[in-house]
This record gives structure tokens, sequence and C-alpha cells, in this order.
């Protein structure tokens, strides 16, 4: 037998980056399904809440974020308007899909007539923005999230 000692810090650098790769793979997946439920949950919500006059809408920018709430730019999923949105007591993340209920009103700072005002108990829920896409690769790889 020959002697493998000079071959033990390659074999244990080896080893050390499978278990690393299959840990950081397993980690990844978990997120993945995770976001995926989320936005599953999310689209069951929007149904279940569909006679209230709940919409989902995704965060297009965030232009100004204040002690009270947040000024945010969004787009509506239904129909692909954009329409400017004050968000009341939240500062809500740019690409995040949100479900609400609001009112449309005069902005008066910056003087548009139809905003959409969103108070806290309006949001109803809200997903990251990378949860649509977490959903399709579960959906392509045949797992089907709750």
């Amino acid at each position: 037998m020959k002697n493998v000692a000079p071959y033990l810090p390659v074999l244990l650098v080896v080893g050390v980056l499978a278990v690393t790769v299959a840990v950081s793979r397993a980690r990844r997946r978990r997120e993945r399904a995770t976001l995926a439920a989320q936005w599953a949950w999310l689209l069951r919500e929007q149904e279940a809440r569909r006679s209230a006059g709940a919409r989902l809408l995704q965060v297009a920018s965030v232009y100004q974020r204040a002690r009270r709430g947040s000024k945010a730019q969004v787009r509506w999923c239904d129909s692909g308007r954009l329409q400017d949105a004050w968000f009341e007591g939240r500062h809500v993340p740019p690409g995040a899909f949100m479900l609400v209920t609001g009112q449309v009103g005069w902005g008066p700072h910056n003087r548009i007539r139809d905003v959409l005002y969103v108070g806290p108990a309006q949001v109803h829920g809200w997903v990251p923005a990378s949860a649509p896409t977490a959903w399709q690769r579960e959906q392509s790889a045949g797992r089907s999230p709750a």
C-alpha cells in the first residue's frame, strides 16, 4: 500500500468543499421552497379577498421614506398600470408584491389626483420580489409549494 500522507491535505480540502457545496445547495433549496410557499399563499389570499376589493401590486420604486410611511410608485399586477401610492406607517421594500385595499385621492404634496392611500390595516400580505420566480422554479422542478 502506498503512502497517502502527502495527499491528506488535498483530500481534506476536497472533502470540506464538497460538504460546503452540499450544505449551500440545501440552504438555497429551502429558501426557494419557503419563497414559493409564500407566493402560493399570497395568490390564495388574493382569491379569498377579491370580493373585498383586495388587489395585487408590485412596488416599482420608493421615492420617499418618512417617519410616518413611504411614498412609492406601484404597478398593478392585473393591468400593468403605474400609480403613485402612500403607505401609512410602513416602509415598503422596492420590488415587493403586496396585496392591498385602499382609497384613491388627491396628493397635495405632489399635486397628483389619483394617489393610492394604503393604511396599515389595508396591507393584507406581502412577499419579496424573488417569490414568484422561486414559485416558478419549484413548479418546473415538479414540486408543488404548500
